[in-house]
């Protein structure tokens, strides 16, 4: 029967291996739909109909500082290339599906697609700068990019120095550099899986000359835990909602092996527990004592004289007086004995129960001095910290007020050392002004000494011109009278 189970499902198998579409079979991570990017995205972005792109959305995030690739994350090689490790809660579907696009209201929308990536960017190289942008609409790998294919627009580039490329932080992004972006080239290296290619950037070996370090090559895996993507010794663990389904299917089949317990067959067979207590037992104890009564009979027939019915009758008369009295004495024994276990346990409850009162009370009185024990110390600790706090508040106080006494000193002492050497520096003024003002009238005196000297020298010098002159016109004077004698004698 077995058998006749499995070869329907074997060639059921076999029919959908061959006839199903072959992409299906090469996509390796073609397992998300476009309704799981509207249910996951909502909560960080708003959906919107764009009327080139159709359906596109827009992150929640500052639009003056974001950039797709470049802002809240960085760069981790792993076995498809470069891939990019977002820090965003919802960084697993923008940056490994679908395509960017810069509107004209310079916001950044993102075009949903279903196709697993590293990173869908083109990559730039040179002068010492690495450079990339993302893939823009309908852009994929088999479109030439650069040396006169496609280009993505230059706003849309952001370039880095090489030795930075695995940081993690990039500086804020300040525009594109024209100077870099003419020095660099288009990187075109490819890796191809599962009949995918992806733009893998620079290779591990050209960052591992160039940065001088080893680069670290790690396992893309994908997780069903919704968050930021994150490494964890050799891993990269990518979110994928689509991962969700085999554990609720496991879990399904789980449930399919469960034992129905609402089916009361399934229960154990309990009814027959009760065929135990056999009557039959019961009986047999009857006949038992049947036996024996009929044992008992023929001892007493077994006697030799039979007595009359009379005797009996008062024998048993007086045994079952006999009897009535035992039972009664019995009967009152038993009634005083349970009487007095009563009284005895009333008496003991009693006792417990006044034991357990004392007890209790004592309890609570333990417990209301552990209190107030409690209560004290918490009020002895507490004045003790407010003690403490107030001799550590009056010691600060203190330390402020001799701190504040030193520095009134020391500024009285500065004062007084500047008054000091202000009064030092006047009288050196005063000094020099006095002997300046000495060297002055000194100066003054000599030059009224030199200028009376002056004087009195031209004075001297204006007395002898005029003696002198005096002298001349005497001189000349008694010459003119000779000469007129002279003349007066010739006559």
């Amino acid at each position: 029967m077995k058998q006749l189970i499995k070869l329907p499902a074997i060639i059921l198998g076999l029919v959908l291996l061959f006839s199903g579409p072959p992409q299906k079979a090469m996509a390796q991570y073609d397992d998300i739909s476009l309704d799981s990017f509207y249910d996951e995205l909502s909560p960080y972005g708003t959906w919107m109909n764009d009327p080139q792109y159709g359906r596109v959305w827009r992150p929640d995030v500052d639009q003056r500082d974001f950039r797709p690739y470049y802002s809240n994350g960085r760069w981790a090689m792993t076995e498809y290339g470069n891939t990019w490790v977002s820090d965003y809660d919802w960084g697993w579907a923008p940056f490994h599906y679908g395509r960017w696009v810069l509107n004209s209201y310079s916001q950044w929308l993102w075009i949903p697609d279903t196709v697993w990536g590293p990173a869908w960017v083109s990559w730039r190289s040179g002068g010492g700068y690495y450079g990339w942008a993302p893939l823009g609409p309908g852009i994929n790998i088999n479109i030439n990019i650069g040396s006169g294919g496609y280009n993505m627009p230059s706003a849309w580039w952001v370039f880095i120095p090489q030795r930075s490329i695995y940081s993690n932080y990039y500086p804020r992004y300040s525009g594109v550099n024209i100077n870099i972006y003419n020095r660099t080239k288009i990187i075109n290296y490819t890796y191809g899986r599962d009949r995918r290619t992806y733009y893998t950037g620079p290779r591990a070996s050209e960052i591992r000359r160039v940065t001088n370090r080893d680069v670290r090559v790690y396992q893309v895996s994908r997780s069903n835990t919704p968050g930021r993507t994150s490494i964890s010794n050799n891993r990269l663990n990518i979110y994928n909602p689509g991962t969700r389904g085999s554990n609720s299917a496991a879990t399904d089949n789980r449930r399919g092996n469960t034992v129905d317990r609402s089916n009361p067959n399934s229960r154990g067979d309990n009814n027959n527990r009760g065929d135990n207590n056999n009557r039959a037992d019961r009986q047999g104890t009857v006949n038992r004592q049947g036996s024996t009564n009929s044992r008992n009979s023929g001892t007493v027939v077994e006697n030799s004289a039979r007595p009359s019915r009379s005797d009996a009758n008062q024998r048993n008369a007086g045994q079952e007086q006999n009897r009535q009295s035992q039972r009664t004495e019995q009967q009152q024994q038993a009634i005083q004995q349970r009487e007095q276990r009563s009284q005895q346990q009333r008496e003991a409850q009693s006792q417990q129960r006044q034991q357990r009162e004392a007890q209790t009370q004592q309890q609570r009185q333990a417990q209301d001095q552990q209190r107030q024990q409690a209560a004290q110390q918490r009020e002895q600790r507490s004045q003790q910290q407010r003690e403490a706090q107030a001799q550590q508040q009056r010691q600060v106080q203190d330390q402020q007020r001799q701190q504040q006494d030193q520095q009134r000193q020391q500024a009285a002492q500065q004062r007084e050392q500047q008054a000091q050497q202000q009064r030092q520096a006047q009288d050196q003024q005063r000094q020099q002004r006095d002997q300046q003002a000495q060297q002055q009238r000194q100066a003054q005196d000599q030059q009224r000494q030199q200028a009376a000297q002056q004087r009195e020298a031209q004075a001297q010098q204006q007395r002898q011109s005029q003696e002198q002159s005096r002298a001349r016109s005497t001189e000349s004077n008694q010459s003119g009278g000779r000469s007129g004698n002279r003349g007066g004698r010739g006559n």
